[in-house]
């Protein structure tokens, strides 16, 4: 009796393991690899979707010629490239003021010089920002310039 009690009790444990053992190596098994590279390829008459055209330069701005796009992305590549040092530097102190002002003993001082020197580089954005906006009035006809100068202007985060 005891022998038949612990055969069942054996068995009862052998199968809740093996159950939770192949419970776990499904869930660890890999997808199925997605079968793209069988996809059948167009009929030789038939042509391909065309990709849609990149985003215009200055979205709202009708009639764009191709050397004002061109014109435009060159000032607007230009511009992020001079910017992002500053915007860079002005993440570093806004680290800086963070610390500052989470001091037990904050110096009033010390953040008040460094709220003027992050005053100062965003007031040098908002200068090359304004320049940027000048030089593509330049690029723009009439029409287009009218349409721009109603655009809202940048904030000074």
């Amino acid at each position: 009796m005891k022998t038949i009690r612990t055969a069942i009790i054996l068995f009862a444990l052998l199968t809740g393991i093996s159950f939770t053992l192949s419970a776990q190596l499904e869930n660890n098994r890999p997808e199925k690899p997605v079968k793209e590279m069988n996809k059948p390829l167009p009929p030789e008459g038939i042509q391909q979707p065309t990709p849609p055209p990149p985003p215009p330069v200055l979205p709202g701005i009708p009639n764009l010629s191709k050397e004002q796009n061109e014109g435009i992305r060159k000032l607007q590549i230009s511009l992020g490239q001079n910017i992002l040092p500053i915007e860079n530097e002005i993440r570093e102190k806004d680290a800086r003021l963070n610390t500052l002002t989470t001091l037990k003993d904050p110096d009033m001082k010390s953040i008040y010089a460094l709220m003027d020197e992050i005053g100062v580089l965003k007031i040098k954005i908002a200068k090359m920002q304004m320049a940027h906006d000048m030089d593509i009035r330049k690029i723009l006809n009439d029409e287009q310039r009218l349409i721009f100068d109603k655009r809202p202007k940048h904030p000074i985060h």
